[in-house]
């Protein structure tokens, strides 16, 4: 079998790994009336929702980064910073916790792909939103506003499964969970589809932020004198691999980079701990166990790695610029000052390291690729920055992208409502994602439905409303309780200052441990057999949270990284042809 058959039938949904959805598409989602006709939105504000991908928590300038990020740095000094705000450890569980603001599970994101055997077919490990959820797209649309998206959807890909079947008026939406970030990559070029599933037909080269920024920047200027309102999701692929940058950025953070990790990662963490983001008589943590110091590398892989962080700085740095050019094309048109800004990463840094990685899956995954070091970062590279700078990117958090730890799961949250949300506020409240989507309908003045919606049963949000402490009427954020958290059989339950948390094999020992983690966000001190009875409390919570959401545990011992999408039996068949 040729590589160019192997590459044209195989990789491309490869790199999707997870959002291809199930086989199944879902049944029609909207009928009966609409419950919001004539909603008045006299002064209904714009929302905007702009999402990084696999970002890691100290990326941006406010978190204590040598990487330029202006713009987002406005967005926190006119708003207020989250310093304690949590998603899922992966893309699509994230996603669907903030267009729904229900739990992963319900939604039908309860393992993206990492399937067992007794998860599949499972109501909630559909691969897809399911049937059971409605987005906030489609109320806020339903009111009448105008909605648009622009990136990354990973929420489903077959017939009526896309963002236009989940109240986007307008939609220029990436299929896969992966996708390189030049439109001209000769490795898998990006499967892009403008509302509906007929693909673009792009006659000029792109590169990933420029091009949603775009895009959502045309949807907004086609309506703006239709006198309403709009949401706007703008999903980046940003920074997630392959890592792709223009010449002119990596060649301005490569000489920062060839300091090394060590240095990089200490002056974050002073940085944290100067400006009050970091706990200020906590040392850092050691770097983790499989990064080496990097005296200890040759010239040649200083050189190497130095690359591969310049251009994971350069993709960020790319995308704080699009934000620019979005907010001052908002300004230009006399919006800015009425719309509400959420800015997040999905989850924490990806940790992915090509030469430890299962080598049959790293052999498709790299097929045809160059990734010498003058073509590191153009098209037909496959760069992965790797566990030393995921290090970098936590900085003093436990962990990684995939895992519960305060590394995978906690991230950077900015909101700015110019008149509405004081400037310079610094939060360190407990926050989830399933909390943005009742925020943002309740800044809309909407209500949601409920338990059903236009003639079928849905999951009402677990979430709650930030808007009340956003705005000065509440003092803290109002939840009635803790709240759970499962991924890969990774779990953990929060409550206040205190977290539970259960790792499985090879990084844990599945054993509950518990954290303050406002004190110890490193999660370096197990208080599990000092505050016995608060760690059991959590736990039965945790246990409530399980039967409530649907989560089918994975049998201990189970592999999840040989079930995603078959892809062994796959591989070890295609190989086997060469």
């Amino acid at each position: 079998m040729s590589v160019d058959l192997i590459r044209s039938s195989f990789v491309a949904c490869l790199l999707a790994l997870a959002g291809c959805g199930d086989s199944a598409p879902p049944a029609p989602l909207i009928s009966g009336a609409n419950p919001y006709e004539g909603q008045d939105l006299t002064g209904a504000p714009n929302i905007l929702l702009i999402v990084a991908d696999d970002m890691g928590y100290t990326d941006i300038g406010t978190f204590g980064s040598e990487i330029e990020t202006p713009q987002i740095d406005a967005l926190a000094a006119a708003g207020m910073i989250f310093s304690n705000f949590h998603v899922a450890a992966a893309c699509a569980p994230t996603r669907a916790m903030l267009l729904t603001g229900v739990d992963n599970h319900l939604a039908g994101q309860g393992s993206m792909m990492y399937l067992a055997p007794n998860q599949r077919g499972q109501p909630g490990y559909e691969d897809r939103l399911n049937d059971r959820v409605v987005t906030v797209a489609r109320l806020l649309q339903d009111a009448g506003y105008h909605s648009y998206m622009a990136g990354k959807w990973h929420l489903g890909a077959k017939a009526m499964q896309g963002p236009p079947d989940r109240g986007f008026e307008r939609s220029w939406w990436l299929a896969e969970g992966v996708a390189p970030h030049y439109s001209s990559d000769g490795l898998s070029p990006p499967h892009h589809y403008f509302d509906g599933l007929e693909p673009t037909e792009e006659s000029v080269d792109f590169f990933s932020s420029d091009a949603y920024t775009s895009r959502l920047i045309e949807f907004i200027d086609r309506n703006r004198d239709s006198g309403r309102p709009f949401f706007g999701y703008l999903a980046f692929t940003a920074p997630h691999s392959p890592l792709q940058a223009p010449k002119e950025l990596v060649d301005k953070y490569e000489p920062i980079y060839a300091r090394g990790w060590d240095v990089i990662r200490a002056e974050r963490y002073r940085r944290l701990q100067n400006s009050g983001l970091a706990p200020a008589e906590q040392e850092l943590p050691p770097r983790w166990p499989e990064v080496p110091a990097w005296d200890s590398l040759s010239e040649t892989k200083r050189a190497i790695e130095a690359r591969k962080m310049a251009l994971y700085a350069g993709l960020i740095d790319n995308m704080d610029q699009n934000i620019g050019r979005l907010l001052t094309r908002l300004r230009d048109i006399g919006e800015y000052e009425n719309t509400v800004v959420f800015f997040l990463s999905d989850n924490g840094a990806e940790h992915v390291d090509p030469e430890v990685l299962d080598a049959l899956i790293m052999k498709a995954l790299l097929l045809g690729s160059d990734n010498s070091y003058d073509n590191m970062g153009k098209p037909g590279s496959f760069v992965f920055a790797g566990p030393p700078w995921a290090n970098v990117s936590a900085t003093h958090l436990r962990g990684h992208k995939g895992l519960a730890t305060e590394g995978g799961i906690r991230v950077p949250l900015l909101v700015s409502w110019p008149g509405r949300v004081a400037a310079g506020l610094r939060s360190e409240q407990l926050s989830m994602a399933i909390d943005i989507a009742p925020t943002m309908l309740a800044i809309a003045g909407i209500e949601h439905p409920g338990t059903e919606y236009r003639g079928r049963d849905v999951v009402p949000p677990s979430g709650v409303s930030l808007l009340p402490y956003l705005t000065g009427q509440t003092e803290t954020v109002q939840r009635p309780g803790s709240v759970g958290y499962e991924l890969a059989g990774h779990q953990a339950q929060f409550y206040d200052r205190w977290k539970a948390l259960k790792l499985r094999p090879p990084f844990g020992n599945d054993q509950w441990q518990l954290y303050d983690i406002l004190a110890d966000p490193g999660e370096t001190t197990d208080l599990a057999t000092q505050y016995p009875e608060r760690l059991a409390a959590l736990v039965r919570d945790h246990e409530h949270y399980l039967q409530n959401n649907g989560v089918i545990l994975a049998p201990e011992g189970y592999d999840a990284l040989s079930a995603k999408l078959g892809i062994r039996d796959v591989l070890a068949l295609i190989f086997s042809e060469e």
